[in-house]
């Protein structure tokens, strides 16, 4: 009988190992390949992570607060937007809270709104019963007599829709029987699970 050698031996070694790992991919017992230079651990973590908050928050859902910020060089001014669950369940923002402006009649008042990237991408943010997201807002202000100057007495949030919706509670604004809230127009930042950067643009 002849002994088999060393090559033969080694080729059916490689061949069996390969065997087995196909079944085990085909069993699904395998690990997911990894990059090159990448642990499996890690890839492994990242497909688990989510990507998108489950069910989305709704208006009544939420709270929402306005805090006017201290002034600037530029002569536009800044509003710090927190969106806070008030609700007993977990719900999940992703993208804005839309901005209006409206009048003393509750009307909402023709400004023109540009939704703008800042401070960067919007992160969907699970937001569990009290906690809160963040965004900013920044407006250009005008002249109560000036033609196209907004002028209204509060500030309204929708998670639902491009305009109108509940009325936000505001901070440090003019008091509403002024009417002191004037714009030319209006720019809408991005959602984000933590207040840095989102009033410094």
């Amino acid at each position: 009988m002849r002994t088999p050698s060393f090559r033969t031996l080694v080729l059916g070694a490689v061949a069996a190992g390969l065997t087995l790992g196909m079944q085990a991919c085909a069993n699904g017992t395998g690990d997911a390949a990894a990059a090159p230079g990448e642990p499996v651990a890690a890839t492994k973590s990242a497909a688990a992570s989510p990507h998108v908050p489950g069910a989305p928050c709704t208006n009544v859902d939420v709270s929402v607060e306005i805090t006017l910020q201290p002034a600037r060089e530029d002569g536009a001014q800044r509003g710090l937007v927190a969106v806070t669950n008030k609700s007993d369940s977990d719900c999940g923002v992703n993208g804005r809270a839309a901005i209006s402006l409206r009048n003393a009649a509750g009307e909402v008042v023709d400004v023109p709104v540009k939704n703008v990237n800042q401070p960067g991408a919007a992160v969907p943010t699970m937001l569990k019963a009290g906690s809160s997201a963040f965004q900013g807002i920044k407006w250009v202000p005008c002249d109560k007599g000036d033609a196209g100057c907004g002028t209204g007495n509060t500030l309204s949030f929708n998670l639902q829709a491009s305009t109108d919706g509940p009325a936000a509670k505001l901070i440090d604004f003019p008091a509403p029987e002024q009417s002191a809230i004037t714009m030319t127009s209006l720019q809408v930042g991005t959602l984000q699970p933590a207040t840095q950067g989102v009033v410094a643009w």
